[in-house]
């Protein structure tokens, strides 16, 4: 997807931290997903109010990364979340996992879909009006 097709929707800074790291002295690959999970959940703690918790919300039905670098340590990431347009129940997330100190440097871009279900029965269903206005919501 080409970066005209999804919105800038959220960011954060996230320091690296020495238990993130592996027997090669660099960020172990797992935690890469886990900062491009800190970033969507910390935007949908933003987006969605706490009285909206009535047993649904999302969940991951795909994910990948695609490591570009290694992570060295001591570093302070920046992971960039970018939103597709909504369909009906799910929509796509996308990250870019760059150095806060120098956004030129890349270490990951990876994306994840999510869909909207309840979470009892695990159906899906439609996105609610919050969650759609929150992904053409961009921030700078």
């Amino acid at each position: 997807m080409t970066a005209e097709n999804r919105t800038l929707v959220f960011h954060i800074t996230i320091p690296v931290r020495w238990a993130d790291m592996d027997v090669n002295a660099h960020v172990n690959n797992v935690r890469f997903f886990e900062y491009f999970e800190s970033a969507r959940l910390a935007w949908f703690e933003q987006v969605r109010p706490r009285a909206k918790r009535d047993g649904q919300g999302l969940v991951v039905a795909q994910a990948a990364c695609n490591y570009k670098r290694t992570i060295p340590y001591p570093e302070t990431v920046r992971v960039n979340l970018y939103a597709s347009a909504p369909g009906r129940t799910s929509f796509t997330t996308y990250y870019d996992l760059v150095s806060e100190a120098n956004h030129r440097i890349k270490y990951a871009d990876g994306q994840a879909v999510m869909v909207w279900v309840n979470r009892s029965t695990g159906k899906s269903l439609p996105l609610p009006d919050y969650a759609r206005a929150a992904l053409v919501t961009r921030v700078s």
